[in-house]
């Protein structure tokens, strides 16, 4: 048997490229650290994130190892409120008050929406009313439209939808 011959089982791989262990892809070896590296850059840096972020979730919000992945495979990795996914992970939403997690939203959902309403439940309830039922048509009497015509959905104006039929 010839020694430069691979192992038996083992996949040839182009000269100066290397397979990566966790991720099984070919990569360059300027991909690797040092001539042992058995790990691709990438998923180091992907393996640091994943530790570092439930190190932190851990620490603040006290959630145990794999309960921030049970949430988001609860949620189907969706956020709780708006049901959009996203590139980012979720954040964990919590009760400033008393410390409670109450799940995981995206970042606009959490920075934004709850931030405004200030956690108030009744608010939030308001605002969701006042979009079922405008004030203004019930003071009115009627539906009173920017420009001529009520617009259609997806086009910025009345005037838009008239070039748009010519």
């Amino acid at each position: 048997m010839c020694s430069s011959s691979p192992p038996r089982g083992a996949t040839m791989t182009r000269k100066g490229y290397r397979r990566c262990a966790r991720c099984e892809r070919n990569r360059a070896e300027r991909f690797f650290a040092g001539k042992r590296g058995r790990i691709c850059a990438t998923c180091k840096r992907k393996s640091r994130s994943q530790a570092s972020h439930a190190a932190r979730v851990q620490a603040v919000y006290g959630l145990g190892p794999g309960e921030y992945d049970a949430l988001v495979a609860g949620q189907q990795g969706r956020c709780a409120i708006c049901d959009g996914t996203r590139r980012q992970r979720l954040s964990v939403d919590h009760d400033h008050r008393s410390g409670v997690v109450r799940g995981l939203l995206c970042r606009r959902c959490n920075g934004r929406l709850l931030t405004a309403a200030r956690d108030d439940p009744a608010l939030l309830r308001r605002a969701a009313d006042y979009l079922d039922s405008h004030p203004a048509t019930r003071i009115l009497g009627r539906e009173v439209y920017v420009g001529s015509a009520p617009m259609k959905r997806g086009y910025t104006s009345p005037a838009l939808d008239k070039r748009i039929a010519d």
